[in-house]
């Protein structure tokens, strides 16, 4: 099932997505931006940074209603970071309460259960690093993409599954539904063998979404106590360096430095130096997210600034809830975690076939290579091995598609048989076609920044500038140019610029006078032969009536003649 992925219908192919994605997960065919789960490490920052929104994230929210509506007894595990983004927290859990969540667990409390392992961990291993692992995103990413930094990984789950096994433990048959800003909390849910821990997933920005269509404001709703509470130690987690502040004792006594390090662009380069083995012992903790979990990109509309939640969550930490609920004992629960390599399989190209491709994107040099990052890759080399990857295509290098665009324009501008001007403000030519030099005798190097007056009339030209209204499709004689045209004057918005489009039409107007002329001569020549005719019929008529009437007398003597012979 894909979790994660972007609307087909919204994306615009700016690919800010690209750039902003940490190992370049994102994969265009047709010009679509899709997300390659293989590669993906679900650190959101793709649908963050993207200005259509086009997410399309697997929501949970029907799932946990039908768990509800089915009344199952569906309990509430809500991050440690909860805290910074309500300022009435109380407030938050009874509206969770009134959506039908039976119990409401502080997965402080898992992180307490954590924090615990991390430090019979150190004290039994002594580890040369010891890197935290309760951030999904970090660990999916060390795991494929430095797999020799993944047995640093302490052998601890996260706080969300610590959590969810203890209340598994204790009510096998309850529905658990973890809810916090973070994304990739939905995919860590269902891999690397945690299904069935928990059930379901709500980031506060999908819980935010719920509460608005039941009606409920958390900040004016009397407050409430978790079922499970926690204390000081796990409600620092969603602080950076906030897990190693309850490890000091540990941390201090076997002699590790503590290095915290927030965001992928860092985590690479800490992961780096931990490959090169240039760093000393150290206790690292490693957040995908600036400011940690605080951070997180599944956050509910308006929330507080950053680091407001950060001073909530400090000050929490301290106060904690007026009563106290039940600890989340762990017994012997096993919350161990293997943390194996997965690397991401990649091919090596040859230096042929990445030739080939750098020059389908007008890379025939090194000079060439702008290595402009536009289209989402550090280098036009690293752009070229993923289009033989299959995940970008030539068409994403801007700078190519420009040129291309302009070569074209330049290829119809100067071949094109209509006469073509621009005119800037001033209305002095600023650019002529081929076309227009032959036919008013006139050389763009001769006329450039000259009126458009000591070519042609301006009258037009100032109407149109003066009232920023294109004339179009006028027909326009240039007597002194022997030229009949119709003329199409833009003005451009953008510029303030004059286009002037000339379609000579003078053959036209030559065959038109023709056709008119022997229409006319047709028409004297058939007028004539009408004439002819009616006279030649009247005189054809004349003859007849004489004839006719000698017939008649002739007819009548006979008739006579006959009458009498019978008398």
């Amino acid at each position: 099932m894909r979790l994660l992925d972007f609307s087909e219908a919204n994306c615009k192919n700016c690919y800010k997505c690209v750039r902003g994605c940490p190992v370049k997960a994102i994969r265009f065919r047709g010009s679509q931006a899709e997300i390659d789960e293989q590669r993906c490490i679900a650190c959101g920052k793709c649908f963050v940074i993207c200005p259509q929104n086009a997410r399309n994230i697997v929501s949970d929210t029907m799932k946990v209603k039908q768990a509800i509506a089915a009344g199952k007894p569906v309990k509430a595990l809500i991050a440690p970071s909860f805290a910074g983004f309500y300022r009435n927290r109380g407030g938050f859990l009874t509206a969770l309460r009134k959506l039908g969540f039976c119990e409401i667990i502080e997965v402080a409390a898992g992180a307490e259960m954590v924090t615990d392992r991390y430090r019979h961990f150190m004290e039994e291993n002594d580890p040369k690093y010891a890197i935290s692992s309760c951030c999904p995103t970090v660990y999916m990413y060390m795991r494929r993409y430095t797999p020799t930094t993944a047995e640093y990984l302490m052998p601890v789950v996260s706080p969300m599954l610590a959590a969810g096994k203890a209340l598994k433990r204790d009510d096998g048959g309850c529905f658990t539904v973890f809810i916090g800003p973070c994304l990739s909390k939905k995919c860590e849910m269902v891999s690397y063998g945690n299904e069935g821990i928990i059930d379901a997933v709500l980031t506060l920005e999908e819980i935010s979404h719920i509460f608005s269509e039941e009606g409920l404001d958390p900040e004016i709703l009397d407050p409430s106590v978790p079922d499970v509470t926690a204390g000081k130690r796990g409600r620092r987690y969603p602080v950076a360096g906030g897990i190693a502040e309850g490890l000091s004792g540990t941390i201090d006594r076997m002699g590790y430095d503590v290095i915290k390090v927030e965001g992928m662009t860092e985590i690479r380069e800490v992961l780096k130096e931990i490959e090169d083995g240039i760093l000393d012992k150290a206790y690292i903790e490693l957040s995908a997210c600036s400011e940690s979990c605080i951070g997180g990109p599944c956050v509910p509309e308006n929330p507080l600034p950053v680091f407001a939640r950060k001073q909530n969550v400090k000050r929490f930490s301290v106060s904690g809830w007026e009563s106290e609920g039940r600890t989340l004992f762990d017994g012997e629960i096993d919350i161990s975690g293997t943390y194996a390599p997965t690397p991401i399989a990649s091919r090596e190209y040859p230096e042929s076939e990445i030739a080939a491709t750098l020059a389908r994107m007008g890379k025939f040099s090194k000079g060439d290579e702008l290595n402009c990052s536009a289209c989402g890759y550090n280098s036009c080399r690293d752009k070229a091995k993923a289009v033989l990857e299959g995940m970008s295509e030539v068409e994403m290098c801007l700078p190519f598609m420009r040129t291309k665009a302009e070569h074209m324009s330049d290829i119809i501008f100067s071949n094109s048989p209509n006469y073509i001007f621009l005119l800037d403000e001033e209305l002095c030519i600023h650019q002529m076609n081929p076309s227009a030099e032959i036919v008013f005798g006139r050389r763009i190097d001769e006329v450039r920044g000259f009126p458009i007056s000591y070519v042609a009339d301006d009258a037009v030209f100032e109407a149109v500038a003066k009232s920023k209204r294109s004339n179009l499709n006028k027909r326009t004689v240039y007597d002194e140019y022997g030229i009949v045209v119709v003329q199409s004057t833009v003005f451009l918005d953008s510029s303030n610029q004059l286009l002037i489009i000339m379609s000579d039409i003078t053959d036209e107007e030559k065959r038109r006078d023709e056709l008119q002329s022997m229409k006319e001569r047709t028409l004297k020549i058939a007028q004539k032969v009408i004439d002819r005719q009616m006279t030649a019929a009247h005189e054809i008529a004349s003859l007849l009536g004489e004839t006719t009437a000698e017939t008649k007398i002739a007819l009548d003597k006979l008739k006579d003649l006959v009458l009498m012979e019978g008398e």
